[in-house]
């Protein structure tokens, strides 16, 4: 009977220290398994529906109405002395009062001659920052008829030429048809219509002026093309 009891204990600690053994043992990680396949990309979603257009910006439409003078100037750079062609179109015009009845008008006198006095800008018109003009002023002398003759006068106001080297150079002329001091060379006008209907003028103009009689202090080549609609200045109207 003791025998018993003596190898029940032994039994149960042999059984005891067995479970501890096994829990103070363990198994190392074994290696990780292989990345499992990418998932099928979804379906991409429907587009939305595009939104209302915003109203129009505002215009220079105003200032445009009434046509432009396009310009180009061929000469001599008195810097390099490299040879420099410059075509801009002055398309604005200022619409005060004033403004139209000085620079974007035409009278005709008792002996039916017209004279066309015209202004137009590179820019928005703005007498502090935006003096870039072009100025016309044309006399026709027995218009429509084979005595035709015409008195020109061309202004330029702070004409800017800027070149690629980063250079500019600014023309304040006046160029005179009339003027014997600063005589033009080669000066001619073509294709002169006046529409008396729609008030559109339209004609073009070459002349070459020499080195001493321009900013350029070089011989300078001018022409230009002017598609303008003009305003009636009836004399004895006054704007103040």
């Amino acid at each position: 009977m003791k025998n018993i009891r003596l190898r029940t204990i032994y039994t149960l600690l042999f059984i005891g220290f067995l479970g501890i053994s096994l829990v103070n043992c363990e198994g190392e990680d074994g290696a990780a398994g292989p990345d499992g396949l990418d998932g099928t990309n979804g379906i991409d979603g429907v587009d939305g529906i595009d939104g209302a257009n915003g109203q129009d910006g505002v215009g220079f439409e105003e200032l445009t109405q009434f046509g432009s003078i396009n310009l180009t100037l061929s000469g001599t750079r008195p810097d390099t002395d490299e040879a420099f062609t410059d075509t801009k179109n002055l398309e604005f015009t200022a619409i005060d009062a004033v403004s139209l009845i000085d620079f974007n008008s035409f009278t005709t006198n008792e002996e039916g001659d017209i004279t066309f006095n015209l202004l137009r800008f590179l820019n928005t018109p703005d007498d502090d920052s935006q003096e870039f003009t072009a100025g016309i002023i044309l006399n026709v002398i027995n218009p429509r008829t084979d005595t035709q003759e015409f008195e020109f006068e061309l202004d330029l106001n702070e004409y800017n030429m800027l070149f690629e080297d980063l250079v500019v150079l600014q023309l304040n002329d006046s160029f005179d048809t009339q003027d014997i001091d600063t005589p033009l060379s080669n000066f001619s006008i073509t294709g002169f219509n006046f529409n008396d209907t729609t008030n559109n003028l339209t004609f073009s103009f070459s002349f070459n002026v020499d080195g001493e009689n321009n900013d350029t202090d070089n011989d300078l080549s001018i022409s230009g093309e002017v598609d303008v609609i003009v305003l009636e200045n009836i004399p004895g109207v006054d704007i103040l």
